[in-house]
């Protein structure tokens, strides 16, 4: 069951697991992991761990909106991750320099493109691996809805 907020609404994380392979991670501008959130959500934290995918020195992830609302920014909340070059990583975004504020709300603007149900939160690929290894990543979206 979800925890409650303080400001109201309950608090909720949503975790992704994808095996990946060679390809996948040597794609350019390629959609790795996404998760959907409700309209009006809060972003409190995302998180994203690798294991390596890079036996080099090139894989770069970014974590943002997905591609679509005119204010999509897809490294919104991590920028060029380079946990899976070599060894295993982990990044979470309010220890990077994502959420500068603190949280990010995703806001239904009537009558434009963001008026959605969900929206999506991907993990891509910034940089495509130089020697590309199967692996896998994680993904944790940690948000509440006011109510």
């Amino acid at each position: 069951m979800p925890g409650t907020h303080a400001l109201g609404g309950y608090v909720t994380a949503q975790k992704v697991v994808v095996a990946l392979t060679i390809a996948d991670v040597e794609l350019a501008n390629g959609v790795l992991a996404t998760v959907s959130v409700p309209n009006k959500a809060t972003i409190l934290d995302v998180i994203l761990q690798v294991t390596d995918m890079d036996s080099s020195t090139g894989l770069d992830i970014d974590v943002g909106d997905a591609s679509g609302p005119s204010t999509a920014d897809d490294n919104r909340f991590i920028a060029a991750f380079a946990g899976g070059q070599g060894t295993t990583g982990i990044i979470r975004a309010s220890d990077s320099a994502g959420l500068l504020e603190g949280t990010y709300t995703y806001r239904n603007l009537a009558g434009t493109d963001d008026a959605q149900v969900e929206q999506e939160i991907e993990a891509t690929v910034q940089t495509v691996a130089t020697s590309g290894v199967a692996g896998t990543l994680e993904l944790t979206v940690i948000y509440f809805v006011q109510q």
